[in-house]
């Protein structure tokens, strides 16, 4: 009989204990399955989820225990594009996953709640204060709209919108290397939205929520084996969320997803994985500028109605992907995936233009459609081999990708312009009820991109280098249907990365990578809207530490970016000129420091700033990028109380600049979070009580996407969740 540990043994069968927690020695070699039965073993089916393992004894009585492995950190294996599925902790750039477990512990309501406590990830827009959706910058960089966003790995359009994050497994966040891992795409990072995965054993979950001040949100999360031999898995999600915001407009979004997964052998696997969102919105403005010559407007809560009572958005996203994942051979896999994904967004509103410091402003009608259409196929080989000493882990691929890019040819501001201020008054004017949209083909994006990498291991060093060939060909037209521009690119763009294991729990590297990104597009407010421009080139470096350890991890980084500038101009013309550097260090660490208390805690210091620019610019900081951001939390199990659990937790983002000019600051500010959960039993079922206060200390604060851009930070929102599993 295979003997195991009475400590291992207890770490099987207790996966609610930390993830930090000593499971990283215990359960470091991979327990062996044993099958007596006629049911072949189950295969992995996707690289993203947790597999379920057997523990059988070799008696003629066999007792099946089904667990999930629960790794800790840095140690548990990720997809990560053009390097394969890798754990963070090898993984010689910086990498954070944000698993569903933690992002329902938070209450996260978008993508800002989910990343606020990542260092060096900045919230820039805040999607309940304005209907442009909330995002983030990586390292000082807003991400690329086109193909910086991701689901299962796969481009999508992020134009203004927001993904309930109800359907996601987790959330990952890519720095520096991201480029060359998923092709074109801004050098700061990439965030790939991962889908629920389907499982083997059947579950049914409901979730009911509420969100101040009368958002009411519900979920059904149902998946399981569709036969006797688990061949056929399933998971299906649907998430709704309707009701009145805190800035007086109103909320509806509707999802859903299904993946499947079915073993056609015990090697041969076809995926099957779709999405659906559909979102309207009313009384939600589309932009809030201040104009040139405007000092620092004064900082206004998230509950000012900024939008026009009539206006009204709608997204409409439809996205699918199929493929095949095949074990060839021993060491040796094929992947093949083909994705589609298509977002139709309407949006007649009005425009907010700040005129004074306190409140004065200029309003205007606000119209814009756009429609995206992507096509992607992805092919991957990946497996290892040895020479010698040394251990290879390969993969090569390829990926085509075609973007389409519809737009409405009367997009823009209208006239007449009202005023008025935003403390007594309300704006009205809105093309809502004169909507007539006029499409036109805006740009049209087409890329191949071969790419290899390959990682030779020797005893405690490995070298990691790898290329990516792209052919990148841009069209960009005129309202009129005629061709204005034609950009054509072939960059290689390699990586080289060399790490050093101290210990077997401690791993140093250095990385270069360069990268491609599509060029910027000029904003809603700026005076030449919707003005394309061409591809930027950007060079990476990056010196880091990662440490795992029984109770810890820790990770540090210190980085440099050089990359094309673009700005804002003092005529209010965005400008694609010049060079912009961004460089700094972050620092993050989480200790478990009894089994009832875990800490976390992240700093980032960051330099940036445009190295060549034109004369008034040159050696000034990049506008709404805070040079200092410290985050901290805590989650404490209560003894007293069985199933009690409290957490609590603040951001700090340092103050930055408004404009490109360096003349207007955004201030510093602060947000602190607090939470408590319940977890019992009800009969045979799993029962889940939270609440959650964000901004407890309501503070009003701005965020900004640069540009001269404001949005308000959100309030303070109360949330509560029941979740129920049957």
């Amino acid at each position: 009989m295979r003997r195991f540990s009475l400590r291992a043994l207890l770490l099987v069968t207790l996966p609610d204990l930390s993830s930090a927690a000593t499971i990283h020695h215990a359960l470091r070699k991979q327990v062996q399955t044993h099958n007596h039965s006629t049911i072949p073993p189950i295969a992995s089916a996707s690289p993203q989820r947790a597999v379920p393992h057997d523990i059988r004894s070799q008696t003629q009585e066999s007792v099946t225990v089904h667990v999930t492995r629960h790794a800790p950190k840095l140690a548990r294996k990720v997809p990560l594009g053009a390097f394969g599925t890798r754990s963070e902790f090898d993984t010689p750039f910086s990498v954070s996953t944000i698993s569903a477990d933690r992002i329902e512990q938070m209450q996260a309501s978008d993508i800002n709640d989910v990343m606020r406590y990542e260092p060096g990830v900045q919230a820039n827009s805040n999607g309940s204060s304005t209907a442009s959706g909330s995002s983030v910058r990586v390292r000082g960089l807003n991400l690329d709209w086109t193909n910086g966003y991701k689901i299962d790995g796969l481009a999508i359009p992020y134009w203004y919108i927001d993904l309930p994050l109800a359907n996601f497994d987790h959330i990952q966040v890519i720095k520096g290397a991201s480029a060359f891992m998923y092709g074109f795409g801004s050098p700061g990072g990439v965030l790939d939205y991962q889908l629920k995965a389907p499982v083997e054993t059947r579950k049914l979950t409901l979730e009911a929520g509420y969100r101040s001040d009368a958002v009411f949100r519900q979920m059904l999360d149902v998946g399981g084996s569709l036969d006797n031999a688990h061949r056929i898995q399933t998971r299906f999600v649907f998430a709704s969320e309707v009701g009145n915001q805190v800035n007086d407009s109103f909320l509806r979004n509707l999802s859903l997803s299904f993946t499947t997964n079915v073993r056609i052998t015990n090697n041969l696997h076809w995926h099957f994985n779709t999405f659906y969102l559909n979102t309207l919105q009313k009384g939600m403005v589309n932009t809030i500028a201040s104009a040139n010559g405007v000092g620092a407007v004064r900082t206004m809560s998230g509950r000012e109605a900024f939008g026009a009572k009539d206006s009204w958005k709608t997204n409409d996203m439809k996205r699918f992907s199929t493929g095949f994942d095949w074990d060839f051979s021993r060491n040796w896999s094929a992947h093949l995936t083909y994705g589609y994904t298509h977002l139709d967004e309407k949006f007649p509103s009005n425009q907010l233009t700040f005129t004074g410091t306190d409140g004065d402003y200029m309003s205007r009608a606000f119209e814009m459609v756009r429609v995206l259409t992507y096509h992607q196929v992805d092919a991957t080989t990946q497996g290892h081999f040895e020479t010698g000493p040394l251990h290879h882990d390969v993969i090569a691929g390829i990926t085509w990708l075609r973007q389409m890019f519809d737009a409405d040819a009367n997009s823009g501001a209208k006239n007449p312009v009202e005023y008025g201020n935003i403390f007594r008054d309300r704006p009205t004017l809105t093309s809502a009820s004169n909507f007539n949209p006029r499409m036109y083909r805006y740009i049209d994006y087409q890329q191949v991109a071969p790419f290899w990498s390959d990682t030779i291991t020797y005893h405690r060093w490995s070298l990691m280098a790898g290329g990516r060939y792209t052919n990148y060909l841009e069209n960009d037209f005129s309202t009129s249907g005629q061709q204005t521009a034609a950009h054509r690119n072939n960059p290689v763009t390699p990586l080289v990365s060399l790490s050093y294991k101290i210990t077997p729990e401690i791993n140093t590297y250095f990385s270069w990578v360069q990268a491609m990104q599509s060029g910027g597009q000029a904003g809603a407010s700026n005076v030449n809207y919707m003005q394309v421009f061409g591809p930027i080139r950007s060079d990476e470096y990056e010196l880091g530490v990662k440490i795992q350890k029984k109770a810890w991890n820790g990770t540090l980084a210190v980085f440099r970016m050089d990359t094309g500038a673009a700005y804002t101009n003092a005529q209010n013309y965005y400008v694609q000129d010049g060079l912009s550097r961004y460089q700094g260090v972050e620092a993050a660490g989480s200790w478990l420091v009894t089994r009832n208390l875990n800490i976390n805690g992240s700093i980032a210091y960051l330099d940036a700033r445009y190295v060549q620019a034109t004369a008034g610019y040159q050696g000034h900081k990049l506008e709404a990028v805070a040079p200092f951001q410290a985050a901290f939390n805590t989650e404490y199990r209560l003894e007293a109380i069985k199933g009690l659990s409290v957490n609590a937790g603040f951001n700090y983002v340092s103050r930055s600049w408004l404009d490109a000019a360096n003349t207007i600051r955004l201030p510093s500010y602060i947000v602190g979070n607090i939470g408590a959960a319940y977890s019992t039993k009800i009969g045979n079922h799993h029962v889940v009580l939270r609440a959650t206060v964000e901004n407890i200390g309501n503070v009003r604060y701005w965020l900004s996407r640069g540009n001269r851009n404001l949005f308000p930070g959100a309030p303070r929102t109360i949330s509560l969740n029941a979740r129920f599993d049957l």
